[in-house]
């Protein structure tokens, strides 16, 4: 029987930089900035298949890719050109080469029901949690071979994050029955070894993101809230943020002002603003069930995928309304990661 898990999305965090022209007489403007193009990669988990997305213009590639069983979460690595999806109900991760569209064979194997997925910024490793197993997996990006030894992190990992300065991997723990279930575990990325002492949480911290200067991770809980974790000193703000969200998944905008958050069974995504730690009171309709988000490297627009109904919808992050038509793809889509731009 196949079991469908919320995951984790790894955004791939990137600034579209504005070229400043001089003209003469000493006069200045900036040019118009160039749109950023990139693609989304969609995992399908009931259709054990990848759909991906012209970012530029919001179309679907005609086939989806297939990979193994119950693909769950996506990451890419930071040169834009591989895609490493979890198959939860395969214990695999699956290659992608983005160029060509198609996979590498043969899938490397993981732990039990492998979920979350984050590339390093160096593009170097690629982080796979086993949640199953209560371990983190390590890929060698070059070799796609996984170190043999797991990292053991405690009962049903589930999202995983690295900071942008490459030093920490913050790991969520998403098991109702333990004690473990209500916290988030940190990785020494140098030394691959974990923390011996836990962060403590509210209940059921499903999936975390860090901020792009690498001070803050922001947890989304089960619980209604998104609790923050200073990542220098590892402690928790004792004050989390209320949102009353019923779904999984944060992403934070390249810029970092604005965190999105899914909320499942809402039907909405939230949004709240990292500088005063608030959450904007007016949240965004979009499919059903949406589940993974990322956002565009240019900070222009969040992909949410729908899980219930089978799309993806697309937001304008300025002016925070939703593209009316949504974009079809597989059969429960829960996670989503978006290349670096192309020229």
């Amino acid at each position: 029987m196949r079991r469908l898990h919320w995951v984790l999305v790894v955004v791939v965090l990137g600034l579209a930089g504005a070229l400043v022209g001089l003209f003469p007489g000493g006069a200045s403007a900036v040019p118009a900035r160039r749109e950023c193009r990139s693609t989304a990669f969609v995992t399908n988990s009931f259709s054990d298949s990848v759909s991906t997305i012209d970012t530029q213009t919001r179309t679907k590639h005609p086939s989806d890719i297939p990979v193994a069983d119950g693909p769950a979460g996506v990451g890419v690595t930071p040169d834009g050109k591989t895609a490493f999806v979890s198959n939860n109900a395969s214990g695999t991760v699956s290659t992608i080469d983005v160029k060509t569209l198609t996979t590498r064979s043969p899938d490397i194997a993981v732990g039990a029901s492998p979920w979350g997925v984050a590339v390093t910024p160096d593009g170097k490793t690629a982080y796979v949690t086993n949640g199953g197993s209560g371990t983190v997996s390590t890929i060698d990006v070059k070799t796609r071979t996984k170190d043999p030894t797991d990292i053991a992190v405690g009962m049903g990992p589930f999202g995983v994050a690295i900071t942008p300065d490459g030093k920490a991997a913050f790991v969520t723990h998403s098991y109702l029955a333990a004690e473990s279930g209500h916290s988030v575990s940190t990785i020494d990325v140098k030394t691959r070894t974990k923390q011996p002492t836990d962060i403590n949480v509210t209940v059921l911290p499903w999936s975390v993101a860090v901020t792009p200067d690498s001070k803050t991770a922001y947890v989304v809980s089960g619980g209604g809230t998104v609790s923050t974790i200073d990542v220098k000193t590892k402690t928790k703000n004792p004050a989390d943020i209320p949102v009353e969200a019923t779904g999984p998944l944060v992403a934070i905008t390249p810029d970092g002002k604005t965190a999105f958050i899914s909320n499942q069974l809402r039907d909405t995504v939230s949004t709240i603003d990292v500088a005063t730690r608030t959450k904007d009171p007016n949240d965004i309709p979009v499919g059903s069930h949406p589940t993974g988000l990322a956002i565009t490297p240019d900070g222009r627009t969040v992909f949410v995928a729908n899980q219930g109904s089978a799309s993806v919808s697309t937001i304008d992050v300025k002016t925070r309304t939703k593209d009316p038509t949504d974009i079809p793809v597989g059969t429960a889509p829960v996670a989503v990661a978006v290349t670096p731009c192309r020229r």
